[in-house]
Protein backbone atom coordinates (compact mmCIF):
# COMPACT_ATOMS: atom_id res chain seq x y z
CA UNK A 1 0.00 0.00 0.00
CA UNK A 2 1.28 3.38 -0.62
CA UNK A 3 2.01 6.04 1.82
CA UNK A 4 -1.02 7.54 0.50
CA UNK A 5 -3.25 5.19 0.95
CA UNK A 6 -2.06 4.55 4.19
CA UNK A 7 -2.68 8.35 4.94
CA UNK A 8 -6.17 7.90 3.59
CA UNK A 9 -6.90 4.83 5.66
CA UNK A 10 -5.72 6.27 9.00
CA UNK A 11 -7.68 9.43 8.72
CA UNK A 12 -10.98 7.10 7.72
CA UNK A 13 -10.47 5.36 10.72
CA UNK A 14 -9.53 8.15 13.04
CA UNK A 15 -12.99 9.90 11.43
CA UNK A 16 -15.24 7.47 13.16
CA UNK A 17 -14.02 8.30 16.90
CA UNK A 18 -14.45 11.34 17.68
CA UNK A 19 -12.56 11.43 21.05
CA UNK A 20 -9.27 11.37 18.90
CA UNK A 21 -9.97 14.29 16.50
CA UNK A 22 -8.68 17.77 17.30
CA UNK A 23 -10.04 20.85 15.12
CA UNK A 24 -7.68 23.69 14.84
CA UNK A 25 -7.75 27.08 13.31
CA UNK A 26 -4.38 28.95 13.01
CA UNK A 27 -5.02 33.02 13.12
CA UNK A 28 -3.01 36.09 14.00
CA UNK A 29 -2.05 39.63 12.06
CA UNK A 30 -0.88 39.80 8.62
CA UNK A 31 2.64 38.25 7.70
CA UNK A 32 3.27 37.08 10.90
CA UNK A 33 3.31 33.37 9.39
CA UNK A 34 0.60 31.37 9.88
CA UNK A 35 0.77 29.85 6.43
CA UNK A 36 4.70 29.15 6.60
CA UNK A 37 3.70 27.59 10.08
CA UNK A 38 1.23 24.98 8.31
CA UNK A 39 3.56 24.37 5.92
CA UNK A 40 5.77 22.82 8.49
CA UNK A 41 3.14 21.29 10.26
CA UNK A 42 2.21 19.31 6.97
CA UNK A 43 5.92 18.75 6.48
CA UNK A 44 6.20 17.12 10.04
CA UNK A 45 2.66 15.08 9.09
CA UNK A 46 4.54 13.66 6.23
CA UNK A 47 2.20 15.19 3.56
CA UNK A 48 4.66 17.63 1.91
CA UNK A 49 8.37 17.92 1.72
CA UNK A 50 10.57 18.88 4.59
CA UNK A 51 12.52 21.26 1.48
CA UNK A 52 9.18 22.71 0.49
CA UNK A 53 8.41 24.02 4.35
CA UNK A 54 7.73 27.54 4.25
CA UNK A 55 8.16 28.39 0.82
CA UNK A 56 4.95 25.87 -0.45
CA UNK A 57 2.35 27.98 1.04
CA UNK A 58 0.34 24.76 0.44
CA UNK A 59 -2.83 26.18 2.05
CA UNK A 60 -2.61 29.29 -0.40
CA UNK A 61 -3.98 27.59 -3.51
CA UNK A 62 -5.76 30.43 -5.25
CA UNK A 63 -3.90 31.99 -8.31
CA UNK A 64 -4.77 35.75 -6.50
CA UNK A 65 -3.38 34.66 -3.24
CA UNK A 66 0.14 33.51 -4.35
CA UNK A 67 0.20 36.66 -6.69
CA UNK A 68 -0.50 38.93 -3.50
CA UNK A 69 1.57 36.63 -0.93
CA UNK A 70 -1.31 37.04 1.73
CA UNK A 71 -4.16 34.12 2.30
CA UNK A 72 -7.92 35.62 1.22
CA UNK A 73 -9.89 32.62 1.66
CA UNK A 74 -9.44 30.45 4.80
CA UNK A 75 -8.14 26.64 4.30
CA UNK A 76 -8.09 23.28 5.97
CA UNK A 77 -6.38 20.30 5.88
CA UNK A 78 -7.00 17.25 7.95
CA UNK A 79 -3.48 15.17 9.05
CA UNK A 80 -2.83 12.17 11.42
CA UNK A 81 -0.50 13.43 14.69
CA UNK A 82 0.78 10.84 16.98
CA UNK A 83 1.16 11.95 20.76
CA UNK A 84 2.01 9.51 23.96
CA UNK A 85 1.65 6.39 21.01
CA UNK A 86 -2.10 7.69 20.34
CA UNK A 87 -2.70 8.85 16.54
CA UNK A 88 -5.14 11.99 16.45
CA UNK A 89 -6.70 13.54 13.51
CA UNK A 90 -6.26 17.27 13.16
CA UNK A 91 -8.62 19.19 11.27
CA UNK A 92 -6.03 22.52 10.76
CA UNK A 93 -7.87 26.10 9.44
CA UNK A 94 -5.66 28.46 7.66
CA UNK A 95 -7.06 31.59 8.82
CA UNK A 96 -6.67 35.16 6.56
CA UNK A 97 -4.23 37.90 8.75
CA UNK A 98 -6.04 40.81 6.49
CA UNK A 99 -8.43 42.52 8.75
CA UNK A 100 -10.73 42.96 5.24
CA UNK A 101 -11.22 39.08 5.53
CA UNK A 102 -12.14 38.82 9.08
CA UNK A 103 -15.43 37.36 8.25
CA UNK A 104 -13.46 34.05 7.86
CA UNK A 105 -11.64 34.18 11.10
CA UNK A 106 -14.74 34.42 12.54
CA UNK A 107 -16.32 31.39 10.84
CA UNK A 108 -13.41 29.36 11.34
CA UNK A 109 -13.91 30.37 15.23
CA UNK A 110 -16.99 28.55 15.15
CA UNK A 111 -15.61 25.67 14.03
CA UNK A 112 -12.86 24.61 15.75
CA UNK A 113 -11.80 23.65 19.98
CA UNK A 114 -8.47 25.58 19.58
CA UNK A 115 -6.81 28.08 18.00
CA UNK A 116 -2.76 28.48 17.54
CA UNK A 117 -2.36 32.49 17.77
CA UNK A 118 1.08 33.08 15.57
CA UNK A 119 2.95 36.15 16.75
CA UNK A 120 5.83 37.95 15.26
CA UNK A 121 9.02 38.39 18.17
CA UNK A 122 9.83 41.78 16.34
CA UNK A 123 6.14 42.93 15.94
CA UNK A 124 4.39 41.92 18.63
CA UNK A 125 0.54 42.21 19.48
CA UNK A 126 -0.57 44.12 16.46
CA UNK A 127 -4.57 45.22 15.86
CA UNK A 128 -5.36 42.05 13.89
CA UNK A 129 -3.60 39.96 16.84
CA UNK A 130 -6.08 41.53 19.36
CA UNK A 131 -9.12 41.32 17.14
CA UNK A 132 -8.45 37.31 16.52
CA UNK A 133 -7.84 36.67 19.98
CA UNK A 134 -11.40 38.21 20.59
CA UNK A 135 -13.40 36.16 18.31
CA UNK A 136 -11.89 32.94 19.65
CA UNK A 137 -12.28 34.20 23.34
CA UNK A 138 -15.91 34.52 22.12
CA UNK A 139 -16.02 31.36 20.46
CA UNK A 140 -15.24 29.62 23.73
CA UNK A 141 -11.71 28.40 21.60
CA UNK A 142 -8.90 28.21 23.78
CA UNK A 143 -5.76 29.59 22.36
CA UNK A 144 -2.26 28.72 22.42
CA UNK A 145 0.45 31.42 21.53
CA UNK A 146 3.31 30.86 19.12
CA UNK A 147 6.39 32.92 18.84
CA UNK A 148 6.80 33.02 15.71
CA UNK A 149 10.01 34.96 13.37
CA UNK A 150 12.62 34.82 16.26
CA UNK A 151 15.45 34.60 14.50
CA UNK A 152 14.17 37.89 13.59
CA UNK A 153 15.81 38.91 17.13
CA UNK A 154 19.02 37.66 16.16
CA UNK A 155 19.45 38.53 12.42
CA UNK A 156 17.73 41.77 12.42
CA UNK A 157 17.89 43.07 15.98
CA UNK A 158 21.19 42.02 17.08
CA UNK A 159 19.99 40.93 20.25
CA UNK A 160 21.94 38.81 23.07
CA UNK A 161 20.62 36.08 24.91
CA UNK A 162 19.69 38.21 28.06
CA UNK A 163 17.76 40.35 25.85
CA UNK A 164 16.02 37.67 23.92
CA UNK A 165 14.83 36.11 26.63
CA UNK A 166 13.88 39.93 28.31
CA UNK A 167 11.02 40.34 24.76
CA UNK A 168 9.83 36.86 24.77
CA UNK A 169 9.16 36.89 28.65
CA UNK A 170 7.34 40.50 27.68
CA UNK A 171 5.79 39.26 25.10
CA UNK A 172 4.15 36.42 26.73
CA UNK A 173 3.22 38.68 29.94
CA UNK A 174 1.21 40.74 27.01
CA UNK A 175 -0.66 38.26 25.39
CA UNK A 176 -1.67 36.68 28.83
CA UNK A 177 -2.31 40.26 30.11
CA UNK A 178 -4.48 40.82 26.38
CA UNK A 179 -6.60 37.88 27.22
CA UNK A 180 -6.92 38.55 30.99
CA UNK A 181 -8.05 41.50 29.88
CA UNK A 182 -10.68 40.26 27.38
CA UNK A 183 -12.04 37.78 29.40
CA UNK A 184 -11.32 37.41 33.31
CA UNK A 185 -13.77 34.91 34.42
CA UNK A 186 -12.20 32.32 31.97
CA UNK A 187 -8.70 33.49 32.29
CA UNK A 188 -8.71 32.89 35.93
CA UNK A 189 -9.92 29.33 35.24
CA UNK A 190 -7.35 28.19 32.67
Amino acid sequence: MTRKKKTIERVKKLMNQPKMIRDIGIVAHIDHGKTTLTDSLLAGAGLISQELAGTQLFMDFYELEQERGITINAANVSMVHEFKGEEYLINLIDTPGHVDFGGDVTRAMRAVDGAIVVVDAVEGIMPQTETVLRQALKENVKPVLFVNKVDRLINELKVDKKEMQFRLSKLIDEVNELIKGMNKERYEQG
